[in-house]
């Protein structure tokens, strides 16, 4: 059996929304935080059980282009459960309620894409993925680590803090799909030496990029909303070098 890293990330996030639901202090939250966990993890067991079942092998799938549109099913369950009124409000007080430096934090776990880096040396992962997002996925997650201390401190401001994580989500969205639809059978295919694309549909891996990666970025995203948030709160409160100047507000958190 190969270990992987992979279910352990997701672990740590549904164990980050959590933390996050408790730091609110509202049954709307943990609401919010149940439902949006129980919808990944059903995405989750469905993707994994297509992908051990050998459905993602098959010819009528891969006529899918699959590489173009799996990373996007995550955010389609979370839009789904935006549907209902509590989870959003539950959501809000979350972020809210979360110190700024939490979200720098998770996001410090993307490091561990220096996995894939040591996979394409060794023959193990497709290089045009790696080259695509592997390496600007773990320099994100190094930009995280010397930017935590920072924010921490409350020496960001708010629209950088907007940028840094925008531009967290863009530079695995933009080439993300292109890279990886490039190395699987179709009409976009560019590389057919062996490790393609086509090994980020077995087991475990699969569950990078149509699980975990992608809800990095979804944090990535909540994370802009609540900057964006604190940014208004402190232009109303006529807090504006911590709007939009030389700090990002700290929280009433250690």
């Amino acid at each position: 059996m190969t270990f992987s890293t992979i279910p352990l990330l997701f672990a740590a996030q549904v164990l980050f929304l959590f933390v996050a639901a408790a730091k609110a202090r509202a049954r709307t939250a943990y609401l919010a935080a149940f439902v949006v966990t129980l919808a990944l993890a059903a995405w989750g067991l469905t993707t994994a059980t297509m992908a051990t079942s050998g459905i993602y092998d098959t010819e009528a799938f891969l006529r899918l282009m699959p590489g173009l549109w799996l990373s996007t099913v995550p955010f389609l369950v979370v839009a789904l459960t935006l549907l209902l009124p509590p989870v959003r409000a539950g959501l809000l007080q979350m972020a809210d309620a979360v110190p700024h430096h939490w979200f720098v934090a998770i996001q410090a776990l993307r490091v561990l894409a220096i996995g894939t880096l040591i996979k394409t040396i060794q023959g193990d992962f497709p290089l045009e993925v790696e080259l695509a997002i592997g390496i600007t996925d773990f320099a994100f997650g190094l930009s995280a680590v010397w930017l935590f201390a920072k924010v921490r401190r409350g020496t960001l401001s708010h629209d950088a803090l907007m940028m840094w994580h925008i531009v967290g989500v863009l530079i695995i969205v933009l080439p993300g799909g292109i890279a990886m639809q490039s190395g699987l059978p179709g009409p976009w295919r560019v590389f057919h030496e062996y490790p393609t694309s086509q090994a980020m549909l077995d087991w475990p891996m699969v569950l990078a990029p149509s699980l975990v990666v992608p809800i990095f970025l979804l944090l990535n995203i909540f994370a802009a909303v609540a900057a964006h948030r604190a940014r208004a709160r402190a232009q109303v409160t006529g807090d504006y070098a911590s709007a939009s100047g030389s700090e990002c507000a700290r929280r009433d958190d250690p």
